[in-house]
């Protein structure tokens, strides 16, 4: 499933990115139904919960990605597509952490993630890259990356050097990386193991079997939380959790796509948003309404008590039965205006139907 790589940087690379407790995968275009690698980020656990989706067009080529709300410059992203099918993702990573051989000042005031975007056509071309940038002393980082030709892997990432893991079918990370020095790797191992298990055996994958992934409560060490008698605490075993504020699915092709959920995965709806599209993006997720939907949702689904949040399953269940998917065309729309408008429409349904839950 992998290969490795070991290199130490001794003049450190890399300006800090964006990365935050999440649940990751990454599946080789042999293995997609998409025409093309898949890179997915469920994002969690971040002290910025509001995000929307923007493109930009001011390096070498343009890209589309997941962003805070209140950024206005491409200087920091979470996760997206170029417009040459090069995606790339991160999640945080807690056990990686090394004493570097020597610290440097940052030396650019892009994110490794928006950089790659900017810049790479190729996996290689992100390795490279690697090579070039000053991080600081106490970087650590997962991040994935995949290209329209074919190229997939994993990069564990620390203050001066680095682990790369070809992607041969496919591969997970989660909060924790396989090349620490320490053996420890927290409770995120949970949502690791529960990816792991639903993957294994999988001959082929979807865009929306990966949207499934962050709407499904079932544990590898906890089985169906939701058919469970006893309640459930809201303890890292499944990948939607209370924290949980979007999900994205990356299709690296040459017709590159993301596959967006903002706000809650349980609460929203996946919506296809094309790098070639350009600003034209559905305003439920360039916006902030779905964010809102996830937040209300949150607070109805996740009952807290104490310190802990436990699961309102009645509310939980009622939500996953209401339709998340729209059809995704195998191309984008010649009329992407009049297509994004239609989105929108079906988004306000599902709203309304989601709502009727949540009074």
């Amino acid at each position: 499933m992998k290969s490795f790589r070991l290199l130490l940087l001794p003049i450190a690379l890399l300006v800090w990115c964006s990365v935050e407790a999440c649940s990751s995968a990454i599946v080789v275009r042999g293995l997609s139904k998409e025409g093309g690698a898949i890179l997915w980020k469920h994002r969690d656990q971040t002290n910025i919960t509001d995000c929307r989706i923007a493109h930009f067009d001011d390096g070498k080529y343009a890209y589309t990605a997941l962003i805070n709300s209140y950024v206005s410059v491409g200087t920091a992203v979470l996760g997206g597509v170029n417009e040459v099918g090069f995606g790339c993702i991160s999640t945080a990573t807690k056990n990686l952490h090394r004493a570097p051989q020597q610290t440097l000042p940052q030396s650019s005031k892009y994110t490794v993630t928006c950089q790659a975007l900017r810049e790479c056509r190729t996996v290689d071309d992100f390795e490279n890259m690697l090579k070039m940038r000053r991080r600081g002393a106490s970087f650590e980082s997962n991040v994935g990356v995949a290209d329209a030709e074919g190229g997939a892997a994993y990069f564990e990432i620390w203050s001066d050097g680095y682990c790369r893991y070809d992607v041969k079918d496919f591969d997970v990370r989660t909060n924790f990386s396989f090349a620490a020095t320490s053996s420890v790797r927290g409770a995120s191992e949970r949502r690791y193991r529960t990816v792991m298990e639903q993957m294994v055996g999988q001959k082929s994958f979807s865009a929306g079997d990966f949207i499934d992934y962050s709407r499904s409560y079932w544990s590898a060490d906890k089985g169906d939380v939701l058919s469970a008698e006893t309640p459930y605490r809201d303890n890292n075993y499944t990948v939607p959790r209370a924290s949980s504020v979007a999900s994205i699915v990356i299709v690296c092709s040459e017709n590159p796509r993301m596959d967006v959920i903002v706000g809650h995965p349980v609460a929203g709806m996946a919506v296809p948003v094309w790098v070639a599209a350009g600003d034209n993006i559905p305003k439920c997720v360039a916006g902030r309404e779905m964010y809102y939907l996830g937040r209300r949702f949150v607070a109805k689904a996740y009952e807290k008590r104490g310190k802990a949040n436990y699961l309102n399953k009645e509310v939980v269940s009622k939500a996953l039965k209401i339709e998340n998917h729209i059809k995704v065309p195998t191309t984008m729309p010649t009329d992407i205006a009049k297509f994004n408008a239609k989105v929108d429409r079906i988004f306000e349904k599902h709203l309304r139907q989601m709502m009727q839950i949540l009074q």
